[in-house]
């Protein structure tokens, strides 16, 4: 027994999915009401759901006026329009004011223009599909456009549906400009509410799914995350450590850096800790500068820093740990008050070859090596991988 639903029920059921998924995205955005892109969202099913109202009170055997086609059309071309700035936004990206409202204003005007100079309904209305095509391209394209660290699985749903959305805009224009098929007959207005219904429903559930797994991803960041420098801490550390492992096939050894700011306690009593903070904030700015993009840079604690550095021999490990030693005792650190104050540090480093599971071996050598160097006048690099157990011989270099 077959079941078929007219156009008025389809309108209604659409309809109440509109206004449940509107419901969700309220509440969140007065929950989260820094994250504007949902603004976007809210609006982009607004005006889905205001054109689909305005739709379902027109028969579907008759073509639209052109006052009616101007409305109905700028409407679904702004949920389009709107969805695409909502995924820009969402990626940190700009959106001007103009561009916005030239792209919903141009299909509708475009269309009535082609009207009014004798243009057949059917071209006239391909036109609108041509920009549809584009909207639902860039869509989809900023949907995967990762200008963030974070890697979110839940951004292919929404390019998917762009996608599919975009192919079923070429099928409509491939039909209007290359067939007689009648586009306004029951069949044809069921099987569009359709479409609409199960595309409509995967790119709001995809807008949920976004922005919940990013929320997720963004706590799990900031609890391995030191909140003043921005570095990796102690907890994030561990997470680091097996992702490296699991990314490194070379055997070659594994390098360990503990870095310690000199006097630190005297910068603080001398000049504040307000000082103290923009001390660290620019000293780990200049130690993450000085590894490389794979390395793991940590704030280890108060004015400690240790980095973890895949495949690098503990000569090159020296060249690197000198090289920060220098540069930070070349450059004063500016203080709140325009002053700047002359900054040293020791460093201690160690070697492993057994990957990061010998971690914590290395970090006690590069430690005892980072003790070596403050005792001998700070302001040194201490090779700790050269440490014996009886007696105990560590290489330093000023």
């Amino acid at each position: 027994m077959s079941v078929t639903f007219d156009v008025e029920t389809l309108h209604f059921s659409s309809a109440v999915g509109r206004a449940s998924y509107l419901v969700v995205f309220v509440i969140v955005a007065i929950r989260l009401p820094r994250e504007t892109y949902l603004r976007h969202w809210i609006g982009a099913i607004l005006a889905s759901m205001i054109g689909s109202a305005i739709m379902a009170r027109v028969p579907v055997t008759r073509w639209l006026s052109a006052s009616e086609a101007f409305i109905i059309y700028t409407l679904y071309i702004s949920s389009l329009a709107l969805s695409w700035s909502g995924l820009r936004v969402f990626n940190s990206r700009t959106v001007k004011l103009s561009t916005l409202a030239l792209m919903v204003a141009a299909p509708s005007t475009f269309y009535v223009a082609l009207l009014l100079v004798g243009a057949p309904m059917r071209e006239a209305l391909a036109s609108v599909f041509v920009f549809c095509m584009a909207y639902a391209g860039l869509a989809g394209f900023e949907a995967v456009h990762r200008s963030q660290s974070i890697r979110l699985w839940s951004r292919y749903i929404i390019a998917t549906t762009f996608v599919f959305y975009l192919m079923v805009f070429v099928l409509t224009f491939s039909v209007l400009v290359g067939t007689d098929i009648p586009m306004n007959s029951a069949e044809s207005g069921q099987w569009s509410m359709i479409l609409d219904q199960a595309t409509g429903i995967l790119v709001y559930f995809g807008y949920i799914a976004m922005a919940g797994e990013r929320a997720v991803l963004t706590v799990h960041r900031l609890a391995e995350t030191d909140t003043l420098t921005e570095l990796t801490n102690r907890r994030g550390l561990q997470v680091a450590l097996e992702r490296s492992e699991r990314a490194s096939h070379s055997g070659r050894p594994t390098g360990v850096l503990i870095a310690d700011i000199d006097n630190f306690k005297a910068i603080n009593d001398t000049y504040g800790h307000k000082a103290g903070d923009m001390i660290l904030i620019a000293f780990s700015r200049r130690f993450r500068t000085a590894l490389r993009a794979e390395d793991i840079a940590v704030r280890w604690g108060g004015e400690e820093f240790l980095a973890v550095l895949p495949d690098v021999d503990i000569d090159w490990l020296a060249t690197i740990a000198e090289r920060l030693r220098a540069s930070i005792e070349v450059s004063p650190f500016a203080l709140p008050n325009g002053r700047s104050v002359p900054i040293t540090v020791s460093i201690g480093i160690s070697a492993m070859t057994g990957g990061p599971r010998e971690f914590e071996h290395a970090a006690q050598q590069a430690d005892v090596a980072l003790y070596k160097a403050k005792t001998e006048g700070r302001n040194r690099v201490c090779d700790g991988s050269l440490i014996t157990r009886m007696p105990i011989v560590i290489g330093c270099s000023a």
